[in-house]
């Protein structure tokens, strides 16, 4: 199972490459950088939490969506179906490589900005907020048939799920505010990168990310296995 999943997720990095998957989120990423060199200090460190958490979030769910619908357009999840390659192993292959790009874009974000002060923290939310964002594509990108009509369609899905995350800037922040998981996502950043918190507000945002995280990969996980089993 092991060598398995390593080689799809070779297969899916190369496909990514050839895709221009890592392109794309190379000019997104440079944008991020070269906004924060031009304007450096002058950028509030809410102002680069905020950055981050659209990064893995919003970036990672359309690129995925993108990824399967030139995957189904080949026909590649259609030849894995009658391989031993299951639900579990396609999704673990996505969740690598997509999670390891936004980490990675995350890492050259903070990089040029004076701002990671809890650097363990920071890419713990990352990678929950990434993987979240990428179990909750699977399902949706499922539904559509062409990249653009994934891209517009997705694009209402996504915003309800997000568009929360704002109010993890609240000052005083209202704690019971956490049990929505982008706001605690984005709260998690925010404290990653400076604001003053409580040990207590910290992991029960830490549970309610993880937990997000988990039904998120378990909702994919079942919606793939009606293509290619367990």
């Amino acid at each position: 199972m092991t060598h398995m999943v390593a080689a799809l997720i070779a297969h899916d990095a190369r496909l990514q490459f050839r895709y221009g998957i890592y392109a794309a989120y190379g000019v997104v990423a440079a944008i991020y950088v070269g906004l924060l060199l031009t304007f450096g200090p002058q950028v509030p460190t809410w102002a680069v939490a905020v950055l981050i958490f659209t990064d893995p979030a919003a970036l990672g769910f359309f690129f995925l969506g993108a990824l399967m619908m030139l995957e189904r357009a080949e026909g590649v999840r259609t030849a894995l179906a009658v391989t031993p390659v299951g639900a579990t192993t396609y999704l673990s292959a996505k969740v690598v490589t997509l999670t390891g790009t936004a980490l990675l874009a995350c890492l050259a974000i903070v990089a040029t900005h004076p701002s990671a002060t809890n650097l363990p923290l920071l890419i713990s939310t990352v990678a929950l907020t990434s993987m979240q964002y990428v179990g909750l594509g699977v399902p949706i990108a499922l539904r559509f048939r062409t990249v653009s009509g994934y891209l517009l369609g997705s694009a209402a899905l996504l915003t309800p799920l997000i568009a929360p995350a704002f109010l993890a800037l609240l000052e005083p922040f209202p704690t019971w505010l956490l049990v929505i998981p982008a706001v605690a996502q984005q709260r998690l950043l925010l404290i990653a990168t400076g604001t003053p918190a409580s040990a207590v507000e910290i992991a029960l945002a830490l549970v309610i990310a993880a937990a997000a995280c988990a039904a998120a990969l378990g909702f994919g996980r079942a919606s793939l296995r009606k293509e290619l089993g367990k």
